[in-house]
Protein backbone atom coordinates (compact mmCIF):
# COMPACT_ATOMS: atom_id res chain seq x y z
CA UNK A 1 0.00 0.00 0.00
CA UNK A 2 1.48 3.26 -0.73
CA UNK A 3 2.02 6.52 1.40
CA UNK A 4 -0.67 8.74 -0.41
CA UNK A 5 -3.04 5.77 0.08
CA UNK A 6 -2.63 5.62 3.64
CA UNK A 7 -2.91 9.65 3.94
CA UNK A 8 -6.17 9.16 2.04
CA UNK A 9 -7.52 6.49 4.47
CA UNK A 10 -6.31 8.67 7.66
CA UNK A 11 -7.88 11.67 5.74
CA UNK A 12 -11.00 9.36 5.20
CA UNK A 13 -10.99 8.44 9.22
CA UNK A 14 -10.91 12.34 10.10
CA UNK A 15 -13.89 13.49 7.70
CA UNK A 16 -15.73 10.30 9.06
CA UNK A 17 -15.85 11.54 12.66
CA UNK A 18 -16.11 15.01 11.53
CA UNK A 19 -18.92 14.35 9.65
CA UNK A 20 -20.78 12.96 12.73
CA UNK A 21 -19.53 15.69 15.12
CA UNK A 22 -20.85 18.53 12.51
CA UNK A 23 -24.17 16.84 12.48
CA UNK A 24 -24.59 16.67 16.06
CA UNK A 25 -23.60 20.57 15.93
CA UNK A 26 -25.73 21.39 13.45
CA UNK A 27 -28.85 19.28 15.44
CA UNK A 28 -28.77 22.76 17.97
CA UNK A 29 -27.51 25.21 15.49
CA UNK A 30 -28.11 26.28 11.47
CA UNK A 31 -26.44 24.62 9.09
CA UNK A 32 -24.15 28.08 8.14
CA UNK A 33 -23.13 28.51 11.32
CA UNK A 34 -22.30 25.26 12.30
CA UNK A 35 -20.22 24.88 8.60
CA UNK A 36 -18.04 28.19 9.69
CA UNK A 37 -17.75 27.04 13.47
CA UNK A 38 -16.37 23.79 12.13
CA UNK A 39 -13.89 25.56 9.86
CA UNK A 40 -12.61 28.10 12.76
CA UNK A 41 -11.80 24.94 14.22
CA UNK A 42 -10.22 23.67 11.54
CA UNK A 43 -8.22 26.44 10.85
CA UNK A 44 -7.09 27.04 14.60
CA UNK A 45 -5.28 23.66 14.93
CA UNK A 46 -3.66 24.42 11.52
CA UNK A 47 -2.78 28.08 12.29
CA UNK A 48 -1.20 26.78 16.01
CA UNK A 49 0.59 23.78 14.36
CA UNK A 50 2.35 26.13 11.58
CA UNK A 51 3.67 27.88 14.63
CA UNK A 52 4.43 25.44 16.81
CA UNK A 53 6.19 23.80 13.85
CA UNK A 54 8.31 27.14 12.70
CA UNK A 55 6.69 27.18 8.81
CA UNK A 56 5.40 30.54 9.37
CA UNK A 57 7.82 31.93 7.36
CA UNK A 58 8.05 29.58 4.94
CA UNK A 59 3.82 30.49 4.16
CA UNK A 60 5.12 34.15 3.78
CA UNK A 61 6.87 33.18 0.92
CA UNK A 62 4.03 31.42 -0.82
CA UNK A 63 3.78 32.54 -4.63
CA UNK A 64 0.54 34.44 -5.34
CA UNK A 65 -0.83 32.51 -7.98
CA UNK A 66 -0.73 29.61 -5.37
CA UNK A 67 -2.10 31.61 -2.68
CA UNK A 68 -4.97 31.88 -5.24
CA UNK A 69 -5.15 28.28 -6.54
CA UNK A 70 -5.74 27.31 -2.61
CA UNK A 71 -8.27 29.94 -1.57
CA UNK A 72 -10.26 29.10 -4.46
CA UNK A 73 -9.84 25.68 -3.43
CA UNK A 74 -11.14 25.81 -0.12
CA UNK A 75 -13.72 28.14 -0.46
CA UNK A 76 -15.23 25.78 -2.74
CA UNK A 77 -14.49 22.96 -1.25
CA UNK A 78 -15.22 23.66 2.41
CA UNK A 79 -16.78 26.94 2.73
CA UNK A 80 -19.56 25.97 0.16
CA UNK A 81 -19.23 21.83 0.14
CA UNK A 82 -19.54 21.87 3.91
CA UNK A 83 -22.08 24.33 4.46
CA UNK A 84 -23.91 22.34 1.67
CA UNK A 85 -23.03 19.32 3.45
CA UNK A 86 -24.47 20.62 6.69
CA UNK A 87 -27.84 21.43 5.17
CA UNK A 88 -27.76 18.27 3.49
CA UNK A 89 -27.12 16.61 7.08
CA UNK A 90 -30.77 18.34 7.96
CA UNK A 91 -32.76 17.27 4.97
CA UNK A 92 -32.05 13.62 4.46
CA UNK A 93 -29.63 12.55 7.38
CA UNK A 94 -26.16 11.89 7.85
CA UNK A 95 -25.80 8.40 7.05
CA UNK A 96 -27.05 9.24 2.96
CA UNK A 97 -25.40 12.55 2.98
CA UNK A 98 -22.08 10.58 3.86
CA UNK A 99 -22.22 7.90 1.17
CA UNK A 100 -23.89 9.99 -1.61
CA UNK A 101 -21.26 12.64 -1.71
CA UNK A 102 -19.48 9.34 -2.75
CA UNK A 103 -19.89 10.26 -6.08
CA UNK A 104 -17.21 13.05 -6.00
CA UNK A 105 -14.68 10.29 -7.56
CA UNK A 106 -16.79 10.32 -10.69
CA UNK A 107 -15.97 13.98 -11.40
CA UNK A 108 -12.86 14.10 -9.92
CA UNK A 109 -11.02 11.09 -12.09
CA UNK A 110 -12.67 12.05 -15.22
CA UNK A 111 -11.81 15.75 -14.33
CA UNK A 112 -7.84 14.97 -13.66
CA UNK A 113 -7.88 12.75 -16.65
CA UNK A 114 -8.89 15.82 -18.96
CA UNK A 115 -6.51 18.45 -17.32
CA UNK A 116 -3.85 16.73 -15.24
CA UNK A 117 -2.98 14.26 -18.07
CA UNK A 118 -3.72 11.38 -15.18
CA UNK A 119 -4.71 7.76 -16.41
CA UNK A 120 -8.29 6.96 -16.96
CA UNK A 121 -8.16 2.89 -17.66
CA UNK A 122 -11.08 1.16 -17.86
CA UNK A 123 -10.97 -0.83 -14.65
CA UNK A 124 -10.01 2.73 -13.08
CA UNK A 125 -13.38 4.05 -14.54
CA UNK A 126 -15.36 0.69 -13.54
CA UNK A 127 -14.50 0.95 -10.02
CA UNK A 128 -15.75 4.25 -10.36
CA UNK A 129 -19.02 3.72 -12.24
CA UNK A 130 -19.71 0.84 -9.34
CA UNK A 131 -19.01 3.64 -6.46
CA UNK A 132 -21.89 5.51 -8.48
CA UNK A 133 -23.98 2.39 -8.39
CA UNK A 134 -24.00 2.45 -4.71
CA UNK A 135 -24.32 6.23 -5.07
CA UNK A 136 -27.99 5.01 -6.68
CA UNK A 137 -28.83 2.68 -4.58
CA UNK A 138 -28.59 4.83 -1.82
CA UNK A 139 -30.57 7.61 -3.44
CA UNK A 140 -33.40 5.19 -3.77
CA UNK A 141 -32.86 3.48 0.40
CA UNK A 142 -35.02 6.67 1.83
CA UNK A 143 -38.34 7.60 2.33
CA UNK A 144 -40.15 10.40 3.96
CA UNK A 145 -39.46 13.18 6.88
CA UNK A 146 -42.27 15.13 7.93
CA UNK A 147 -44.13 14.68 4.62
CA UNK A 148 -41.06 15.39 2.34
CA UNK A 149 -39.35 13.42 0.55
CA UNK A 150 -35.87 12.85 1.91
CA UNK A 151 -34.74 10.54 -0.54
CA UNK A 152 -33.54 13.47 -3.13
CA UNK A 153 -30.17 13.74 -3.40
CA UNK A 154 -29.65 17.38 -5.32
CA UNK A 155 -28.03 18.69 -2.16
CA UNK A 156 -25.20 15.96 -1.78
CA UNK A 157 -24.60 15.36 -4.63
CA UNK A 158 -23.84 18.55 -5.41
CA UNK A 159 -21.03 18.53 -2.68
CA UNK A 160 -19.91 15.66 -4.15
CA UNK A 161 -19.48 17.71 -7.68
CA UNK A 162 -17.48 20.27 -5.73
CA UNK A 163 -15.45 17.90 -4.14
CA UNK A 164 -14.77 15.89 -7.37
CA UNK A 165 -13.61 19.33 -8.35
CA UNK A 166 -11.39 21.10 -6.03
CA UNK A 167 -8.68 17.92 -5.60
CA UNK A 168 -7.73 19.01 -9.49
CA UNK A 169 -7.49 23.06 -8.34
CA UNK A 170 -5.33 21.64 -5.76
CA UNK A 171 -2.93 19.99 -7.57
CA UNK A 172 -2.31 23.05 -9.70
CA UNK A 173 -1.47 25.33 -6.72
CA UNK A 174 0.73 22.34 -4.90
CA UNK A 175 2.67 22.44 -8.70
CA UNK A 176 3.57 26.25 -7.52
CA UNK A 177 4.04 26.08 -3.97
CA UNK A 178 4.47 21.93 -2.67
CA UNK A 179 3.36 22.46 0.96
CA UNK A 180 0.03 20.90 0.99
CA UNK A 181 -0.80 21.81 4.62
CA UNK A 182 0.87 25.20 4.96
CA UNK A 183 -1.39 25.66 1.80
CA UNK A 184 -4.62 24.56 3.13
CA UNK A 185 -3.51 26.75 5.93
CA UNK A 186 -3.30 30.00 4.22
CA UNK A 187 -6.20 29.25 1.44
CA UNK A 188 -8.86 28.21 4.17
CA UNK A 189 -7.75 31.51 6.56
CA UNK A 190 -8.28 33.84 3.34
CA UNK A 191 -11.52 31.75 2.23
CA UNK A 192 -12.92 31.98 6.56
CA UNK A 193 -12.88 35.93 6.33
CA UNK A 194 -14.37 36.00 3.46
CA UNK A 195 -17.42 33.40 4.66
CA UNK A 196 -17.29 35.76 8.03
CA UNK A 197 -18.71 38.60 6.12
CA UNK A 198 -20.98 36.67 4.03
CA UNK A 199 -22.69 35.49 6.99
CA UNK A 200 -22.83 38.88 8.44
CA UNK A 201 -24.38 40.45 5.54
CA UNK A 202 -27.06 37.30 5.72
CA UNK A 203 -27.80 36.86 8.92
CA UNK A 204 -26.61 39.52 10.94
CA UNK A 205 -25.67 39.42 14.25
CA UNK A 206 -27.12 36.83 15.72
CA UNK A 207 -28.47 37.34 19.38
CA UNK A 208 -29.61 34.03 20.57
CA UNK A 209 -27.45 31.31 23.20
CA UNK A 210 -25.92 28.73 21.85
CA UNK A 211 -25.34 25.62 24.20
CA UNK A 212 -22.35 24.72 25.74
CA UNK A 213 -22.42 21.10 24.07
CA UNK A 214 -22.38 23.12 20.54
CA UNK A 215 -19.27 24.20 21.02
CA UNK A 216 -18.16 20.62 22.48
CA UNK A 217 -19.08 19.35 19.03
CA UNK A 218 -17.88 21.92 17.03
CA UNK A 219 -14.31 21.56 18.80
CA UNK A 220 -14.21 17.95 18.55
CA UNK A 221 -14.96 18.49 14.85
CA UNK A 222 -11.97 20.89 14.04
CA UNK A 223 -9.54 18.64 15.81
CA UNK A 224 -10.89 15.57 13.26
CA UNK A 225 -11.86 18.24 10.41
CA UNK A 226 -8.11 19.74 10.92
CA UNK A 227 -6.92 15.78 10.74
CA UNK A 228 -8.38 14.79 7.52
CA UNK A 229 -8.16 18.31 5.96
CA UNK A 230 -4.27 17.84 6.44
CA UNK A 231 -4.15 14.26 5.30
CA UNK A 232 -6.38 15.15 2.10
CA UNK A 233 -3.79 17.49 0.95
CA UNK A 234 -0.80 15.51 1.19
CA UNK A 235 -2.62 12.53 -0.17
CA UNK A 236 -2.93 14.67 -3.08
CA UNK A 237 0.60 15.47 -3.37
CA UNK A 238 1.59 11.35 -2.94
CA UNK A 239 -1.12 9.69 -5.50
CA UNK A 240 -3.68 10.59 -8.48
CA UNK A 241 -6.24 12.44 -8.06
CA UNK A 242 -8.19 9.23 -8.62
CA UNK A 243 -7.14 6.90 -5.88
CA UNK A 244 -7.02 9.52 -3.44
CA UNK A 245 -10.60 11.12 -4.14
CA UNK A 246 -12.08 7.40 -3.44
CA UNK A 247 -9.92 5.73 -0.89
CA UNK A 248 -11.31 9.24 0.64
CA UNK A 249 -15.19 8.29 0.66
CA UNK A 250 -14.41 5.62 2.57
CA UNK A 251 -15.42 8.15 5.52
CA UNK A 252 -18.68 6.63 4.67
CA UNK A 253 -18.06 3.71 6.69
CA UNK A 254 -17.13 5.72 9.81
CA UNK A 255 -20.46 7.45 9.64
CA UNK A 256 -21.96 4.37 8.68
CA UNK A 257 -20.79 2.42 11.57
CA UNK A 258 -21.19 5.19 14.13
CA UNK A 259 -25.01 6.91 13.40
CA UNK A 260 -26.30 3.50 15.04
CA UNK A 261 -24.34 4.67 18.20
CA UNK A 262 -25.07 8.60 18.13
CA UNK A 263 -28.30 9.28 16.39
CA UNK A 264 -31.85 8.06 17.08
CA UNK A 265 -33.82 9.67 14.46
CA UNK A 266 -36.17 7.73 12.20
CA UNK A 267 -34.64 8.94 9.20
CA UNK A 268 -31.18 8.01 10.33
CA UNK A 269 -32.37 4.49 10.12
CA UNK A 270 -30.24 2.31 7.38
CA UNK A 271 -31.62 -0.45 5.25
CA UNK A 272 -30.68 -3.66 2.75
CA UNK A 273 -30.62 -0.94 0.16
CA UNK A 274 -28.72 1.51 1.82
CA UNK A 275 -26.08 -1.35 2.82
CA UNK A 276 -25.78 -2.79 -0.72
CA UNK A 277 -25.04 0.71 -2.31
CA UNK A 278 -22.25 1.28 0.34
CA UNK A 279 -21.10 -2.51 -0.68
CA UNK A 280 -20.80 -1.07 -3.85
CA UNK A 281 -18.89 2.00 -3.14
CA UNK A 282 -16.60 -0.08 -1.32
CA UNK A 283 -16.09 -2.66 -3.77
CA UNK A 284 -15.52 0.19 -6.63
CA UNK A 285 -13.28 2.08 -3.99
CA UNK A 286 -11.05 -1.46 -3.88
CA UNK A 287 -10.85 -1.46 -8.00
CA UNK A 288 -10.06 2.01 -8.45
CA UNK A 289 -6.84 1.38 -5.67
CA UNK A 290 -5.53 -1.53 -6.73
CA UNK A 291 -5.93 -0.31 -10.70
CA UNK A 292 -3.37 2.17 -9.45
CA UNK A 293 -0.83 0.17 -7.27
Amino acid sequence: MTEGVLWALLAALGFGFAQIFNRKSNQTLDAYRTAFGLLLGVEVVLVVRMIVSGELPLAMEMPWAAVALFTLATTLHFVGGWTLLALSQQRIGVARTGALVSAAPLVGTILAALVLDEPLTITILGGVVLAAVGVALISMSGGTKNGRNWSRPWLALTVATIWGTSPTIIRLGLERFDHPVLGVTVGLGISLVGNFVLLLLWQGRRTESIPASTYRWLLAGGVAGAIGVSSQWISFGLTTVAIAITVQQLAAVVVVALVPLMFHEPFERLNLTFLAGTAAMLVGSFIVVMSGA
